[in-house]
């Protein structure tokens, strides 16, 4: 199905925070190959320290669209409606990926129990990916006591924080895991041995924005899903590479194991930016697990509104 939105009219500026990482490769395609700039958009683009200061930023209006986990917007869209302030703002329009993430060990911690009793390197303590990983070391006879939860940021600053022997472990994904493995670092868990069903990445925005801009959303929208399709096109691989190490700071046998990894089609990138809803309400059922929130845990439509992205790709 081709896109079906293209403009002539004036030039909109939108302001993105997201992580650094590999799965960023479509926003870099769509800012270098044109895709932004096809449907009269310019992005201004940095990079978060980690997912408290993205969701404060994108919520205080400092930027238009956020790229960050579902886990983030469910706890924060739960924890106003628990507040006295009012119901937040924010919701999901598209689905990022899926899988990618991977548990990883410091040199010295060559297996999960060897995580026992140690510091762990994490995001956020309540939220992002942190369930995911207390949930794997729970099922393996893990009590809440015997790990140490470390707040240290984003993908980037975990992982230097993991190869200067900081912490024994934390979760990592492309080019990260793969570099941190070079560097002697252990793999101790997949995507799928974490998480089966999961939505992790998303895009997310807030609600009043979306509605006085839905054509720049859906533009947006639109934008990002031909550079992801883009990027599926093998006859594209080489600029693929090429962006790869010039955004990452990587090597081409990096860049190539990345790539690899984006376009995997079990665990990679959402080939058209779809959500996966059985994943948010994975998402709610693991808080839930958790004691974040409680069963019966709501439809992941509470937290998500497709009018955008169906009006980007045709659907509406």
């Amino acid at each position: 199905m081709e896109l079906n939105l293209i403009f002539s009219y004036r030039m909109v500026v939108l302001r993105l925070i997201q992580f650094r990482a590999g799965y960023n490769l479509p926003v870099h395609v769509a800012m270098e190959m044109g895709h932004f700039a096809r449907h009269g958009l310019k992005l201004d683009v940095i990079f978060t320290p980690g997912s408290t200061y993205l969701m404060e930023a994108l919520k205080a209006g400092h930027f238009e669209i956020g790229h960050a986990a579902a886990d983030d917007l469910v706890a924060d869209v739960e924890a106003k409606k628990m507040s006295a302030t009012e119901a937040s703002e924010l919701f999901l329009f598209m689905g990022i990926f899926s899988g990618l993430i991977s548990l990883v060990g410091s040199p010295r911690n060559p297996d999960i129990n060897s995580l026992r009793g140690k510091s762990l390197a994490v995001d956020a303590r309540r939220n992002g990916f942190v369930l995911v990983l207390e949930k794997k070391l729970r099922s393996i006879g893990f009590g809440p006591k015997d790990y140490n939860l470390v707040e240290v940021g984003g993908w980037e600053s975990r992982y230097r924080a993991l190869l200067e022997g900081k912490f024994a472990g934390t979760l990592l994904t492309p080019p990260y895991t793969g570099e941190a493995l070079k560097a002697g670092c252990h793999l101790l868990a997949h995507a799928d041995e974490l998480i089966p069903v999961y939505q992790a990445t998303c895009g997310l925005a807030c609600r009043s924005w979306a509605r006085e801009n839905a054509d720049a959303l859906a533009r947006y929208i639109c934008a990002y899903v031909e550079a992801t399709r883009w990027c599926f096109d093998p006859k594209n691989r080489k600029d693929c590479l090429d962006l790869l190490m010039k955004h990452n700071g990587i090597k081409r046998p990096s860049a190539g194991d990345t790539l690899d990894a984006l376009l995997n089609p079990k665990n990679g990138l959402h080939p058209e930016a779809e959500l996966n809803l059985a994943g948010i309400t994975a998402v709610l059922e693991l808080r839930a697990e958790m004691g974040y929130l409680t069963f019966p845990v709501p439809a992941a439509e509470k937290y998500v509104d497709l009018s955008y992205y169906r009006r980007a790709v045709g659907y509406d």
